[in-house]
């Protein structure tokens, strides 16, 4: 159950961001258009390291990997 809840969030992650760009663009005083090139480098680097994940979770298990992240964020 945890793990179809991430990944529920992480593809709402994705989804909200770019809802929120005029939103964000506002906050930091930047154009919409700088905003967009910062969510396009969070987007691709999210794409392109999925493989990595993957293989890691598949080597030692989708929980660990999923507590390591965790753990790495709270510290």
């Amino acid at each position: 159950m945890l793990l179809g809840f991430t990944g529920f969030i992480s593809a709402a992650d994705n989804r909200v961001a770019s809802l929120l760009l005029p939103d964000i663009s506002l906050d930091f005083g930047i154009p919409i258009s700088q905003a967009s090139i910062i969510l396009t480098a969070y987007l691709i680097s999210y794409g392109v390291l999925q493989p990595f994940y993957g293989f890691y979770s598949n080597q030692y298990g989708r929980k660990k990997i999923l507590l390591l992240f965790f753990r790495s964020r709270i510290d």
